[in-house]
């Protein structure tokens, strides 16, 4: 679970204190009780004092913008006059998450005595969004019991997503052959580029050359033996060798180089310096280590991916590639790149590839992991920008073996919509045929991702 520093902000209301100091003490173990909560599903907390008057609330805006926190999380105590924050919380960049609950999670005919003064944090929050709303000022709201529901996880997910957003600017991605020729729909111009803040630089097949040189035999050997234990590699150590000693030279020159995400066109395979075999393999062993990933040289797609993964545990790359109108489900494939450790059924081997001049390269292969969550595709548009569409469902579990399938990537994803409206929706909004996977976030959470850079977002 990867940690989010979010500021958390407790409102409360100054007349309590005064007139009704006996709430107190129960309202901070409520407070604490959620603290704790946030923390557990993994909040880097920077929590600022219970805010009752605009000072109070200036103090506290302040110091997370000091702290440089990716979002600020309200919390409701009780009612809080809209007055005294909204003017503060309008006037700052910080993007702002609505943690809309209450202490107890039963309220009814048998509630105890006096218990409305702990539960009536929804009335302030009406009050807070009507103004927020009315100065302009954007927010999002998840509601539910912080301890009987997931909304803390969707309140945290949310915040994942901005990080990611705030990432995506300081991706910077290697490229290994440029871009597919003729694939237009992830061509951006270089203005729009500058724009996102993605860096985009061209691996120098001499210096993948250079390193491919020091690369030792032992630690060829060292990686044969890992695979053979760890990925079901049953290669003859002969045929490994050479591509994986490729293959340890370019995720070098990765690590060298500080690149975060990385995109390959194997179009070009055998056909420039340092480019002698497709590091397919390799691919998805970067995906596993926290480096984005793209095919065909979408560089852009690759610093998603990248994006993504510094925020969520858990992300692929991926393409929709056939429909199954029976079961309303769409094969998702590639040609060999996987995140590998979001592979069930893991198993590494050579064969023929005809789009080269290459002898035949390393494959990992196997099932994309089962689960729910959602594709995420950043489209450019028409205006010189990117909208977003995001896809709710699962990729199905598949048995070990498939007689079909028995040297591919596969995974049969089941959307939430029917595969037809899911297929006109996403095309209608001008989806692209490369794809993120982020597991076990839901649509609202994640659609912050597009709402934090001002993009479009459209959710199937």
């Amino acid at each position: 679970m990867k940690n989010v520093k979010i500021g958390f902000l407790p409102l409360y209301i100054q007349l309590y204190d005064d007139f009704a100091s006996g709430l107190r003490p129960g309202v901070e173990a409520y407070c604490q009780s959620v603290k704790e909560a946030l923390v557990k599903g993994g909040a880097e907390l920077v929590a600022a004092d219970i805010c009752r008057v605009k000072s109070e609330f200036e103090a506290a805006v302040s110091l997370f913008e000091r702290e440089d926190v990716e979002a600020i999380v309200t919390l409701h105590l009780a009612y809080s006059p809209s007055l005294e924050s909204t003017s503060v919380i309008a006037s700052t960049s910080l993007p702002v998450i609505i943690l809309d609950t209450t202490r107890d999670f039963c309220f009814d005919f048998e509630v105890k005595k006096g218990s409305t003064s702990y539960n009536h944090g929804i009335h302030g929050v009406q009050d807070f969004c009507n103004l927020l709303k009315r100065l302009g000022k954007d927010y999002s709201i998840f509601a539910g019991h912080y301890l009987n529901s997931d909304v803390v996880k969707r309140v945290l997910d949310a915040a994942r997503a901005v990080k990611a957003a705030r990432a995506i600017s300081k991706m910077k991605v290697g490229t290994l052959g440029g871009a597919f020729d003729g694939m237009g729909d992830f061509c951006i111009s270089d203005e729009t580029k500058a724009r996102l803040g993605v860096e985009v630089n061209r691996c120098s097949g001499e210096k993948i050359l250079e390193i491919k040189k020091s690369v030792t035999d032992e630690a060829v050997r060292r990686e044969y033996e890992a695979d053979c234990k760890d990925n079901g590699c049953n290669i003859p150590y002969e045929m490994y060798a050479e591509h994986i000693r490729s293959s340890i030279a370019i995720r070098e020159l990765i690590k060298k180089e500080g690149y975060t995400a990385f995109t390959m066109n194997f179009r070009r395979a055998g056909s420039e310096v340092g480019f002698d075999t497709v590091p397919f393999a390799e691919a998805c062993k970067l995906m596993a280590s926290g480096i984005g990933y793209a095919g065909e040289g979408d560089a852009i797609n690759a610093a998603l991916v990248g994006a993504l993964m510094s925020s969520f545990d858990e992300v692929n790359f991926v393409e929709m590639f056939c429909p199954d109108w029976k079961n309303n489900t769409i094969y998702f494939n590639h040609m060999g790149e996987c995140n590998a450790s979001l592979m069930e059924n893991r198993h590494m081997m050579t064969k023929y590839f005809a789009y080269g001049d290459v002898d035949h390269p390393v494959y990992m292969l196997g099932h994309m992991k089962a689960g729910q969550g959602c594709v995420l595709n950043m489209l450019p548009n028409a205006e010189g920008w990117f909208d977003v569409v995001i896809v709710e469902g699962e990729f199905m579990q598949l048995p070990e073996k498939l007689e079909s399938f028995p040297e591919t990537i596969n995974g049969w994803f089941k959307p939430k919509t029917d595969v037809c409206s899911l297929l006109e929706k996403y095309s209608e909004a001008g989806g692209t045929h490369h794809s993120s996977f982020v597991y076990g976030v839901n649509a609202r959470s994640l659609s912050l991702f597009a709402k934090s850079l001002g993009m479009k977002c459209t959710v199937i």
